[in-house]
């Protein structure tokens, strides 16, 4: 692990003093260990030549780790039979499987390839799935739902679309059991979770929430209560969630905890070596209150191996504080941050800008959001040449995640998969 610097908050005030001019001087040479990666959507992923481009620019300038987006609508970009393979890959070959067709050309140059997965996240269009399997189609009752029982199929106020509700066993078993089938049959370095959380404060509030809360707070309750709170229910399905809202926040956020911990736990059992990771809302306070996402607590636990706050701001400042916070948090747990740059909508310079700074800040990297936003999907890799220059100006080794076993070693005590096996199915 790079050292933590223990002047973080020195290092933050310094930061915003010199903000101005941090994009316009010369930085230091790359650190030599560090995670340089980029998150890769699934729409730079729908043929060979696309995916041979992703690898080739990521090498060229230097990158470490690609974050791969393999499910992004509850759909497949590899071979399944628990979910649908992906509608953005009709017209393509029924054999073509993005994923596989990455991991060879990946590491034999050298790059890690991380499984990113929208965990939660399961449709945003107005249009229902053509697939009838699709959690939307066959599975609705499992969806987050706000107080008077509705659900998004697309962007509003308060949610980004159909989400599955962490508080339904069934809805986190298929997304553990959909995680776990990447994990085994796919030669990758890591499992990277998005979307792992409920959309807002305004969900969840499915039956199946309201049922297994009840059932969760039931036995801490008076006899008297149960019985005022049993006949109030009659009238009011979130009468239990009226009476004891502490009792509910804390009730949601033990669910994504729960989904998290099986993830991670029975991947680490079948492939020990595997780095677990997570982007999350770089506001803790927010991810944990309105979103049940505590990724603090996970990271302490041991669920996690790095978490990558989504510092995706424009102010220096402002993201130097949000990464210094995730930092000190993975430090104490003994894990690693990775901050979360938002690439596609700021300049090469200010990119470089809050890269310099999470690394005087004892980041272990960076990933940027993303690949296609900064190269226009692959067409051209200016703004990669203005960050080779500011920040990437020299090759960098991946930080050694000393609490893992060595992958070879663990490999050859497993057997080692080298393309998919039979994928699992549901029954």
């Amino acid at each position: 692990m790079r050292n933590y610097r223990p002047t973080a908050a020195l290092a933050v005030s310094m930061l915003c003093c010199i903000h101005p001019a941090i994009a316009q001087t010369t930085p230091k040479p790359a650190a030599v260990q560090e995670l340089r990666g980029m998150w890769v959507v699934r729409t730079n992923l729908l043929s060979p030549q696309s995916i041979q481009h992703v690898v080739e620019l990521a090498k060229k300038h230097h990158y470490n780790a690609l974050f791969v987006q393999v499910r992004g609508r509850g759909d497949a970009f590899y071979q399944s039979t628990l979910e649908p393979r992906s509608e953005e890959l009709d017209g393509t070959p029924a054999d073509f499987d993005p994923l596989q067709t990455l991991l060879p050309l990946a590491h034999q140059s050298g790059l890690q390839v991380h499984a990113w997965v929208n965990s939660c996240y399961v449709w945003g269009s107005p249009k229902f799935p053509k697939a009838k399997n699709h959690i939307i189609n066959a599975h609705r009752d499992w969806l987050c739902r706000d107080s008077k029982g509705n659900f998004l199929m697309t962007q509003g106020k308060e949610c980004e679309g159909a989400f599955l509700s962490p508080a339904n066993p069934a809805a986190r078993k298929h997304i553990h059991d959909v995680l776990l089938d990447i994990a085994t049959r796919y030669d990758i370095d890591g499992i990277h979770l998005d979307y792992i959380r409920y959309p807002s404060a305004a969900y969840d509030y499915s039956s199946a929430a309201m049922q297994h809360f009840q059932q969760d707070l039931t036995p801490t309750l008076t006899p008297q209560q149960n019985r005022s709170l049993t006949i109030k229910a009659r009238h009011d399905r979130l009468a239990y969630v009226h009476a004891f809202p502490a009792q509910f926040a804390d009730f949601r956020r033990r669910q994504v905890t729960e989904l998290v911990r099986s993830i991670s736990q029975d991947v680490k059992a079948a492939k020990p070596w595997i780095v677990m990771s997570a982007a999350v809302f770089a506001d803790a306070k927010d991810a944990r209150v309105a979103r049940g996402q505590d990724w603090k607590t996970w990271l302490k636990l041991g669920y996690l191996d790095a978490v990558a706050p989504m510092a995706y701001g424009v102010s220096t400042p402002k993201v130097a504080l949000q990464i210094a916070d995730a930092v000190k948090a993975a430090h104490d747990a003994g894990k690693f941050a990775y901050a979360g740059i938002g690439a596609w909508h700021i300049s090469a310079e200010s990119a470089a800008a809050k890269i310099n700074a999470a690394r005087a800040l004892g980041a272990q990297g960076s990933i940027l959001f993303s690949y296609g936003g900064v190269t226009k999907d692959g067409a051209n890799d200016l703004y990669l040449d203005a960050l080779d220059r500011r920040c990437y100006t020299k090759p960098a080794t991946l930080p050694t995640m000393t609490w893992l076993p060595a992958r070879d070693e663990a490999q050859t005590a497993k057997g080692r998969t080298e393309s998919p096996s039979t994928p699992l199915t549901k029954g």
